[in-house]
């Protein structure tokens, strides 16, 4: 009895071993080796490694607000004067003209669908029209429009100004990151939210708090705001002439090339006017990123929509595309085909679109030179037929490696020494036959064949 008691122990300890599997429970799935990890004796973060990472979030988490503040306030101005433009259509969308099935123009409520739905490109087409030929609610737009698309140059300011100026219009708050920053306050108006928006861009690119408490390299603020300030007020489009705006909201991500290799989204909108009409074209231009860093290929799902990793990142100092923008520059970008198009009608009393909407395909992109400036001027849409599509990136390429990474890498061979050597060593002697003390009698064996080239003698 005892021993069976003994056996049914022993086979309770192996099963209790054997994987979650065997009890038809799934195990625990196996951790990719590159995730952020940290050390079991961690007690919290350093203030060294949060400053690292908030002289990243914070400037992102400013300039983001004050253009989503903007692009609020800019659309709350508009409806106050039409109602229905800048919203969803009830419905289907109204075709321009249904008897004729080739015609896939509609009326549309927006002059560019750019993922932020920018109201900038309409309000600079308004502010650009002739005062004469206006009446009503068109008007009145215009006129409140005039003294607020006006701004000062900021960049002429100095740090303490600007510093004192963005805290005026700004509340103290906190991301969901755990990121202390300055969010615009909610009573402020277009011409407020402008300014704000302004000062921010020329506050953030000569800040100088984070300094000493940046990674090498530190974000490339100049850089990020070079990105942004191409979707503030253009000067008046006059009659005959073209604009282009530059519509960049950081952390905007698609898939251009190939599913999984995100990459950053951003939109071109280009403005030809002919009188009180204009012609709106809009393709995507996809920031191109140090992928190995910024989207590294443990980012799973499930860390999309629990972002369990966060403290450790910030222990690592890494800043991935779960943290926001690459905030780097790079030399190339790609250039998408033209997705939208619209002509957008000025009448007295009244504002008409007419839109046609293209399918955005996957792999519909040239790479191009990125200006340093971001000019949206300079930048071209992929013209299929015409451009070389972009290839997506080979997983199965490496990058070269260095020279003296390849000589400590070598396998160096095994030192060979032959039986006569060896004889030699210990006897004195290389041949078979006795040795000098006239008793020991050593025989040296023929070298078995050495390894040499196919077909080679050599051995």
């Amino acid at each position: 009895m005892v021993g069976w008691a003994k056996v049914r122990i022993a086979g309770t300890l192996v099963l209790s071993l054997l994987p979650g599997m065997a009890w038809g429970v799934p195990g625990q799935k196996k951790q990719n080796p590159d995730r952020p990890k940290l050390p079991y004796s961690m007690l919290g973060l350093h203030r060294e490694d949060i400053d690292a990472y908030d002289s990243k979030a914070e400037p992102v988490a400013r300039v983001t607000e004050a253009l989503l503040r903007v692009n609020q306030t800019g659309w709350d101005l508009i409806h106050k004067y039409f109602p229905t433009l800048g919203t969803s259509p009830v419905g289907a969308e109204k075709k321009v003209h249904p008897e004729d099935p080739a015609d896939r123009r509609f009326f549309a409520s927006y002059a560019n669908e750019d993922p932020s739905l920018s109201p900038m490109p309409l309000l600079c087409m308004i502010w650009s029209l002739p005062e004469s030929q206006l009446s009503g609610p068109l008007k009145n737009l215009h006129d409140e429009l005039v003294p607020t698309m006006a701004l000062e140059d900021y960049s002429t300011w100095k740090l303490d100004e600007l510093r004192k100026a963005v805290d005026k219009l700004t509340v103290p708050a906190t991301t969901v990151k755990v990121v202390k920053y300055r969010t615009p306050k909610t009573s402020l108006s277009f011409k407020q939210a402008l300014q704000l928006y302004a000062m921010t861009l020329a506050l953030v690119r000569i800040e100088t708090k984070w300094a000493d408490k940046a990674d090498s390299p530190p974000p490339d603020m100049v850089d990020f705001t070079n990105r942004l300030k191409h979707q503030l007020p253009l000067q008046i489009i006059p009659d005959g002439e073209t604009a282009v705006l530059f519509l960049y909201r950081p952390g905007d991500v698609d898939w251009p090339l190939a599913k999984q290799e995100f990459e950053e989204r951003t939109d071109v909108v280009v403005m030809k006017r002919k009188g009180t009409t204009f012609e709106v074209e809009q393709f995507p231009v996809y920031l191109t990123a140090d992928r190995k860093e910024w989207d590294p290929s443990w980012i799973e799902l499930a860390d999309e929509v629990n972002d369990s990793s966060l403290i450790a990142r910030k222990y690592e100092h890494d800043w991935t595309r779960l943290d926001g923008p690459f905030l780097w520059f790079r030399p190339d970008q790609l250039n998408g085909e033209v997705v939208y198009r619209a002509t957008v009608k000025f009448q007295p009393g009244e504002i008409m679109i007419e839109a046609e909407r293209r399918i955005e395909h996957r792999g519909a992109v040239k790479r191009a030179d990125r200006p340093s400036d971001y000019d949206p001027g300079k930048m071209t849409a992929f013209s299929p037929g015409v451009d070389a599509p972009a290839m997506p990136t080979d997983p199965l390429s490496v990058e070269p490696v260095g020279v003296a990474e390849q000589f400590n890498g070598l396998k160096w061979p095994a030192p060979y020494f032959s039986n006569g050597f060896r004889a030699w060593c210990s006897y004195g002697r290389w041949t078979t036959g006795r040795t000098d003390d006239g008793r020991t009698w050593v025989v040296v064996d023929d070298d078995r064949p050495r390894n040499g080239a196919a077909g080679s003698t050599v051995r």
